[in-house]
């Protein structure tokens, strides 16, 4: 997706070259054959390299092939290694081996086609690996298996009331906006909501000047806003987002207001990423109608929407809530009521393992390293940085009266992320690159005294296996719990809303290219070594033992 939104440089084209251009629009690879020689080869001439013959002619060839030499690109923007392929018909060609497990690269390993998107309708010459393709092919198979929104409901919906005008509910303003939609964007505090409006007024403008609308669709989507203090402006909404405060008592509260005064049809949404939807529709005297949206931040890029059932939900509210994920573009994946639904939870998981491994002897820039390395786009503590995740932590622990000497020393200093210029990294001004501060190495290791703990040097195998193997077992808990459908569920979360590679199929998917019985194993190990905090699933141990696979035909 991300080569189609940025194409790559227009490819250098020779005269005579237009058959090979007209046959990368089929997907195929032609190169040059000579009658004389009787030898193929790669090169933009018409006469043969090998034994002068002054006429060549085009031949497809297979677009298999293995690696001949290759090196990997750090921190490109998509997994990139330029590479020598030799293919099939014995023929090498320097290209690129792209959107694929390029740090577990190998001399001799087998390679196929894939043509990118470039610029002036051409494509580029490519490769990637046969198992890339496996996994983006099950997670086309994991998107179907989701179903068809059945009817058009969604159209009924003309207008919505977001409530809370902070980042995330501009987001999602904007997400309603981009659909066509009326939206009366709804915060008791006046100069919240014109901070708010004010966010939306500039992405729209960015866009415009970006060139992905026109001048008619910025006034268009501009004539849909409209901005009120008072909550009694949602009565003629058709749905209502909440996206106030992570507090319950402030959400029943509100929802019990909205009880009063939203349209009998009206659906019911809270944006909540952690806390029960069902206690929150209780609040009201028609939880049937109330459902969680859990949009990811922000709200108008990101395509998950974690669609919440409580046990209140009805199927009608359930099938509209779909409905108008699907109409905003957004991928709908449905979810039981647990701490962090399904995308958080497994989060959570990875986030206290990867605080405990800084105690032990790792730091920061080495265990997002390793998580790079393994495929995914940002490393945790980037994360954390990028989304404010100290302040977030330290707020938390607060309100739970629980104490972290290490967040709270972060905290204290003003490392709150990227927009402070400082968190687990430092950042040059208007820049977003990681630079390792010694200050935080100095901290993490007073951390480790504070809390007894003996640095070591860990390796990355140790490392990744800590943070991937959790995820894994939380997500087939998820499945023993029935919070998820299906595991291929899981996978869809974390491709959609936290940028886990289509290449890489998901850590349920993972899981199974591994091998559940090599999952269970280490997991056992780690439980060993580290605690019960590593206690294998029971659905885990139960497949392993049955040499069967978590993601099935079914899934």
């Amino acid at each position: 997706m991300s080569s189609a939104k940025h194409p790559l440089p227009a490819p250098v084209m020779f005269p005579g070259d237009e058959p090979f251009w007209e046959a990368t629009a089929q997907g195929k690879l032609l190169v040059k054959h000579c009658p004389q020689c009787q030898r193929s080869h790669f090169y933009p001439r018409k006469h043969c390299p090998l034994c002068g013959h002054p006429q060549t002619q085009w031949r497809e060839v297979s677009g298999r092939g293995t690696v001949y030499s290759y090196t990997v690109m750090g921190r490109a923007a998509r997994p990139t290694a330029p590479a020598i392929i030799e293919l099939e018909e014995g023929i090498r060609l320097s290209t690129v081996v792209v959107d694929a497990d390029i740090h577990t690269l190998r001399i001799g390993d087998p390679v196929t086609l894939r043509f990118l998107p470039a610029e002036g309708g051409k494509n580029a010459l490519a490769f990637t690996t046969p198992e890339a393709d496996h996994a983006r092919h099950y997670s086309l198979q994991a998107i179907e298996a989701l179903g068809q929104v059945q009817g058009d409901g969604a159209q009924a919906f003309q207008e919505a009331a977001i409530i809370g005008s902070g980042h995330m509910g501009t987001g999602i303003a904007l997400a309603f906006l981009a659909a066509g939609m009326r939206v009366q964007l709804i915060d008791s505090a006046a100069q919240s909501l014109a901070a708010g409006r004010e966010r939306i007024e500039v992405a729209l403008r960015k866009d415009l000047e970006r060139g992905r609308m026109d001048t008619s669709a910025h006034a268009a989507r501009l004539a849909l806003l409209q901005t009120s203090i008072a909550v009694q402006d949602a009565a003629r909404a058709d749905v209502i987002v909440e996206a106030i405060f992570e507090d319950m008592a402030l959400k029943q509260q509100l929802f019990a207001v909205l009880d009063t005064i939203a349209a009998p049809h009206a659906l019911l949404a809270t944006n909540t990423s952690t806390l029960n939807v069902g206690e929150i529709a209780a609040a009201t005297r028609r939880p049937g109608s109330v459902v969680g949206l859990h949009f990811f931040n922000p709200a108008n890029v990101m395509q998950l929407i974690e669609v919440v059932r409580a046990p209140q939900t009805s199927e009608h509210t359930l099938r509209q809530a779909k409905a108008l994920a699907a109409r905003l573009g957004k991928v709908a994946v449905t979810v039981g009521i647990c701490d962090g639904f399904v995308g958080n939870r497994l989060m959570i998981r990875r986030e206290r393992e990867a605080a405990r491994l800084l105690l032990e002897g790792a730091l920061p820039q080495q265990i997002d390293r390793v998580l790079r390395e393994f495929g995914l786009p940002m490393g945790t503590f980037e994360l954390q940085d990028m989304a404010g995740g100290i302040a977030l932590t330290y707020h938390a622990r607060k309100r739970a009266g629980q104490s972290d000497w290490l967040i709270e020393q972060l905290f204290e200093r003003g490392r709150i992320g990227q927009r402070a210029g400082k968190g687990y990294y430092r950042y040059d001004s208007g820049k977003r690159t990681p630079i390792v501060d010694p200050e935080v190495t100095g901290l993490i290791e007073q951390a480790s005294q504070v809390a007894q703990i003996e640095r070591r040097t860990l390796s990355d195998a140790e490392i990744c296996d800590r943070l991937i193997l959790p995820m894994i077992n939380e997500g087939a808990k998820l499945v023993e719990e029935g919070i998820v459908e299906r595991a291929s569920d899981i996978d869809l979360v974390w491709q959609f809303g936290y940028g886990w590679p289509a290449w890489k199929g998901g850590p349920m998917y993972h899981a199974d290219v591994i091998g559940v019985s090599t999952v269970v194993h280490r997991l056992q190990s780690l439980r060993d070594t580290h605690g019960e905090r590593f206690e294998p699933a029971k659905l885990l141990v139960r497949l392993a033992g049955a040499q069967q696979t978590l993601i099935t035909p079914a899934s």
